[in-house]
């Protein structure tokens, strides 16, 4: 089963790559702080391994596990630079918790909405013993089709602003613009005054249908933080969705890798059940793949025979690759991408692939925000979008089958 990286060379497994994903989890168990210890014996650059840890999300968990031996390690003004990033990424991850809070106050509370929040700070507070040492650049809520509009027009109210063109930085100001974004776009990039990011999902994934968004609505679960009781996904499916999430980005990040910890070790955490809808929705390969990946991070003498053989060790291979923390080896990876979903098509159960394709084609005929950037139209005219989607769509089936035949 290997995926076809060997152009690339080999995956770094190095001590310091090693390192990396030993620490990569919020609690070490005795034996796997005696690994840590017998690693930290074999890096050569700590400099090289800091620098690692800033680019990759790496910081909090280094400066938890190991922070004696950094201390050791580095010159005294490395470490302290080291020590001060790594305490500002916790008030960062702080920060983005205390703007989710606000966000439900804001928005969700006032309508009763009918949402969830998934990863980062949601999943951090939920899942993690220390919540801080949950990075995240942002915070996700889906938002339930009745209430999308109203959650995000209150939004607006509040005070947030709406990102239109995403590579410019500008933000949506005219009142169209607002109409198509709040009625059209997958997703919308707000802000609040403080510059948090959210990102507030009409689906749960980003291209193609897969989760039954209605179904994961009803079972959300009500999650008490402090003196505020949000909602997040139920811990089954949260687990299912960050293995298709993560997957989805190669595992380029270090905290991706303790969210499987963090899952796994929470006493909520059920593995039947988590198979049981992995398998309903066709993502059982990808799931088993990632338990079995998680259990790796932390054996590295059996890395050779998994490392890009098997699924798990294709996991592992795309994490070592990533770990330089620049998305060099995601990018490269996209275009042999099944859908934009997918790695490889190994990941998913074969009897779905018609049926992915067919919904993902369908959302892709609905008129986008990147039509709308390229050219305004008025809502009564909005329907030519979907027929230059068909065109698109068409013209890309036609070279498919041109190609395989």
């Amino acid at each position: 089963m290997r995926h076809g990286l060997d152009q690339y060379g080999p995956a770094r497994t190095d001590a310091t790559a090693q390192l990396l994903l030993l620490i990569a989890r919020d609690v070490l168990s005795d034996q796997q702080t005696s690994i840590m210890h017998a690693l930290s014996e074999q890096v050569t650059d700590w400099q090289e391994f800091v620098s690692l840890c800033l680019r990759n999300a790496g910081l909090p968990f280094a400066y938890k596990h190991m922070s004696a031996i950094l201390r050791e390690k580095l010159e005294p003004a490395v470490f302290s630079g080291f020590k001060a990033r790594a305490l500002r990424q916790t008030m960062v991850a702080m920060k983005l918790s205390a703007a989710m809070s606000q966000f439900h106050r804001d928005c969700l509370e006032p309508i009763s909405a009918d949402y969830f929040f998934m990863k980062g700070p949601a999943l951090g507070m939920q899942y993690y013993r220390d919540a801080a040492l949950r990075t995240s650049c942002d915070v996700d809520v889906l938002v339930g089709q009745s209430d999308f509009s109203k959650v995000a027009r209150l939004a607006l109210e509040k005070g947030y602003r709406f990102l239109f063109q995403t590579e410019e930085g500008d933000f949506a100001t005219k009142s169209q613009d607002l109409d198509f974004l709040i009625r059209h776009a997958e997703c919308i990039s707000a802000f609040n005054a403080d510059g948090i990011h959210f990102e507030i999902h009409r689906h749960i994934e980003k291209t193609t249908p897969i989760f039954p968004t209605g179904e994961i609505l009803s079972a959300s679960q009500a999650v008490k933080f402090g003196r505020v009781t949000i909602r997040t996904m139920p811990t089954a499916w949260h687990f299912v969705y960050i293995t298709y999430h993560h997957s989805r980005h190669f595992w380029s990040r270090l905290h991706w890798i303790a969210d499987l910890h963090a899952l796994m070790s929470h006493q909520t955490f059920d593995r039947n059940a988590v198979l049981a809808l992995a398998g309903r929705i066709g993502l059982l390969p990808t799931v088993q793949a990632a338990m079995e990946f998680a259990d790796l991070t932390d054996k590295a003498e059996i890395w050779p025979d998994a490392l890009g053989v098997t699924p798990a060790g294709i996991f592992l291979d795309a994490a070592l690759r990533g770990l330089p923390g620049d998305h060099a080896f995601e990018i490269e990876s996209w275009d042999a991408m099944f859908l934009f979903d997918f790695g490889d098509e190994w990941q998913f159960d074969k009897k779905k692939k018609y049926l992915f394709w067919a919904q993902s084609a369908w959302r892709r005929l609905q008129p986008n925000e990147h039509q709308y950037q390229q050219q305004p139209r008025k809502r009564s005219l909005e329907w030519l979008y979907t027929l230059e989607n068909i065109g698109t769509l068409g013209g890309n089936l036609l070279k498919r089958i041109g190609f395989q035949s």
